[in-house]
């Protein structure tokens, strides 16, 4: 598999998350989305987790599928400040139309998100996966 192209996506993603005032406006500036967890971390953050990339079929060659999960961290905001930070996320995502590092961004979208408290804490966690469907630039 192609990991270029899960990198090209992960930076144009960011790019996208970076140009967005209504992320902006909840994770700062500089941006606080991470690719691990900061040892003291100042909420809310952000971090790009799971990522997985495949094939999208025979017949479309080049044509990756990949599935994205970015994970909202929250505090002191609660519930409501991780829910923001996902619609910002998903609204910014969503919109997005970037070009990519010797690929291009067919589509993306959300296929599911989450919000929930972690066991015992006072953080909350959201969880946010997408799907994008990239394709090599020839």
């Amino acid at each position: 598999m192609s990991t270029n192209a899960q990198w090209a996506l992960q930076k144009a993603l960011l790019g996208v998350l970076n140009a967005d005032p209504a992320t902006t406006s909840i994770f700062g500036n500089p941006l606080r989305v991470y690719n691990d967890v900061p040892e003291q971390p100042v909420f809310p953050f952000a971090t790009f987790d799971r990522a997985s990339v495949r094939p999208v079929n025979g017949d479309w060659p080049g044509a990756l599928e990949h599935q994205m999960t970015l994970k909202v961290w929250s505090q002191y905001g609660g519930r409501r400040e991780a829910l923001d930070g996902l619609h910002a996320l998903r609204a910014a995502i969503n919109a997005a139309s970037v070009p990519l590092d010797g690929h291009q961004l067919v589509n993306v979208r959300t296929i599911f998100a989450d919000v929930f408290r972690i066991r015992n804490s006072r953080t909350f966690e959201a969880i946010l996966n997408l799907r994008a469907v990239t394709e090599v630039l020839i």
